[in-house]
């Protein structure tokens, strides 16, 4: 079992967000589905999803949003996980784990 990389980030609500989150990319096999969702707290029901895709140049997941998913964003800390499911094995692992800042926009 790996441990997940820890990282933080900060978005600002009604702007789009991208972010490249380093990864050892030897624990994918180029076979896996990636989920990435944002939450207020861990068993908050309302979750929101990033497009994702792997960057195998800078070994890195690419997570995305939307300007009008980010205007949804609760402020303050939040947090975001993103998690591989190899299609041949069913393997589930959690690649990242951390916190997301979520900042006003005042010119939105």
């Amino acid at each position: 079992m790996s441990v997940p990389a820890v990282t933080s980030i900060v978005i600002y609500k009604g702007t789009d967000f991208e972010e490249k989150v380093s990864i050892a990319l030897t624990t994918l096999a180029g076979t896996e589905t990636l989920t990435a969702k944002v939450r207020k707290h861990e068993t908050a029901s309302t979750s929101y999803s990033f497009d994702t895709h792997i960057d195998t140049t800078n070994n890195a997941v690419v997570i995305s949003m939307g300007n009008s998913v980010t205007d949804n964003l609760t402020e303050g800390r939040n947090y975001f996980d993103i998690i591989s499911q190899n299609a041949s094995t069913d393997k589930i692992m959690k690649l990242v784990e951390g916190s997301i800042i979520v900042n006003p926009t005042v010119s939105s």
